[in-house]
């Protein structure tokens, strides 16, 4: 019977409830907004593609991803540094196709069907996500890729 009761009983001390902090808060009272600000959480604001597109006719070329196994690390390169501002500087998680071709397009030498084409090749490899909904289908970025050099 003592061995019914080891296995039963949990390992360490018994729990002591009165040792655990209460938070009292009325359901409603929490201020999501105001939280946020607390964290130092940046605020999602609507990305300016004509800035943004000014900003990466100033940049130098992107360096080519190595380790690439898309067909164009240069095209990749290009791209990566499209969504990373989109995502880290103004808090967007993902760009529809047409704000994709009118940011890089020309720089990546795809358009249209081509750039399609290029990004579902992206999607498929898991570099990107595809979104349905809202007007067009639109692309957001995987965190790894983002990083990825």
């Amino acid at each position: 019977m003592e061995d019914d009761e080891e296995k039963n009983s949990l390992p360490g001390p018994p729990p002591d409830p009165s040792s655990i902090p209460s938070v009292v808060r009325a359901v409603g009272n929490l201020n999501l907004n105001n939280k946020v600000d607390e964290l130092g959480f940046s605020k999602k604001t609507d990305p300016d593609m004509n800035a943004i597109i000014e900003f990466l006719n100033e940049v130098e070329e992107p360096i080519p991803l190595s380790n690439n196994l898309s067909g164009d690390p240069q095209a990749e390169s290009w791209l990566q540094l499209l969504m990373t501002l989109v995502v880290r500087e103004h808090g967007h998680s993902s760009l529809p196709i047409s704000s994709i071709e009118k940011a890089v397009g020309q720089k990546m030498n795809r358009e249209g069907v081509d750039l399609e084409i290029f990004l579902d090749r992206l999607w498929i490899m898991g570099r990107l996500e595809r979104i349905y909904g809202g007007a067009e289908v639109q692309y957001s970025p995987n965190p790894s890729w983002l990083e990825s050099k």
